[in-house]
């Protein structure tokens, strides 16, 4: 598991940090006690890495087991009790600024601009949430915005995609 102090930003591989071919990484959130899909995802898109953005610890030690190899970043959500796991995180992949959070303490359900949680990410270039349950996929002003939906929860799971490559990011939503 994961343990690192709130707010830290994340030691990555020398590798990642500026990386000349194409980056896949797999945005998972809000599991609540359902893997299995999040497994299948990784089984289908061999990621370089992962996010998970909170409210599933359990199954992220599900995936962390399943796939020893894989380097995952997360955040704990507001259903993540006793959690060790920073509520936020900011990194760089293949030169792209990412801010991640699950994003319950930034007013996501509220705030269709999500302005606080904008302004909480800083000069990143990405901004990672969940908690809604709503999947979404979009730029807001200068931050391409991310919301993976729920990854495990619900009618139709889904997840995201980052396609990261020279300094560039894509990033696409995906049903289960």
């Amino acid at each position: 598991m994961i343990d690192i102090a709130a707010g830290s930003i994340y030691a990555l591989p020398a590798a990642l940090l500026f990386y000349d071919m194409e980056l896949k990484i797999c945005v998972f959130s809000d599991t609540h006690g359902r893997s299995e899909p999040m497994l299948k995802a990784v089984r289908r898109e061999e990621p370089v890495l992962c996010f998970f953005l909170g409210d599933g610890e359990r199954d992220l030690n599900v995936l962390q087991e399943s796939f020893p190899e894989l380097l995952v970043y997360a955040v704990r959500g507001n259903c993540d009790l006793r959690s060790s796991l920073p509520l936020e995180l900011h990194c760089a992949v293949g030169g792209v600024e990412i801010f991640a959070t699950h994003g319950h303490i930034y007013s996501v359900k509220h705030d269709p601009q999500l302005s606080e949680l904008r302004d909480a990410a800083g000069r990143a270039r990405v901004v990672l949430y969940g908690h809604t349950h709503i999947a979404r996929c979009e730029e807001l002003e200068d931050k391409l915005v991310l919301n993976p939906g729920s990854s495990g929860y619900g009618a139709q799971p889904g997840y995201g995609i980052l396609l990261i490559e020279d300094g560039r990011v894509q990033a696409r939503l995906r049903s289960l």
